[in-house]
């Protein structure tokens, strides 16, 4: 089982005035659910260390009007000691019509050395525990 939270969008997310989510605005909300998903499965880093993208793909399916809301599953597809890699299927929260399939793949870098860190078996199986 995947991870999944809703979020709402507003009409300033649009991209002009079309009435749909800009794609960055997805990709913004694709970092707040890990955010969530980082709270749901109590891991805990120091305040110097983040998770920052390495490497992004993303497909789009369809546009989604701002006033849907965004339901975002998360599943962890890899983890290892240097990164893991996670897939978040976007879809609308009014019609369940996806949206978006985005993968990214993360890694812990710690903000005073501007290095990457070693993920633990610990951290790498929490991480995958989510998708059971």
């Amino acid at each position: 089982m995947s991870f999944s939270i809703t979020l709402p969008t507003r009409h300033t997310d649009t991209y002009t005035n079309t009435g749909f989510v800009h794609a960055g605005v997805l990709l913004a909300l694709t970092e707040l659910a890990y955010d969530s998903f980082e709270h749901h499965c109590k891991l805990t880093k120091p305040e110097h260390v983040i998770a920052v993208q390495k490497e992004t793909r993303a497909l789009y399916h369809a546009p989604l009007p701002w006033q849907e809301s965004a339901l975002i599953e998360i599943q962890t597809t890899k983890a290892t000691s240097r990164y893991f890699e996670q897939e978040f299927s976007i879809r609308s929260g009014t019609t369940g019509k996806a949206i978006a399939t985005i993968v990214h793949e993360w890694v812990w870098m710690d903000l005073k050395t501007n290095h990457t860190i070693t993920l633990s078996e610990d951290i790498q199986e929490r991480l995958l525990l989510e998708n059971l």
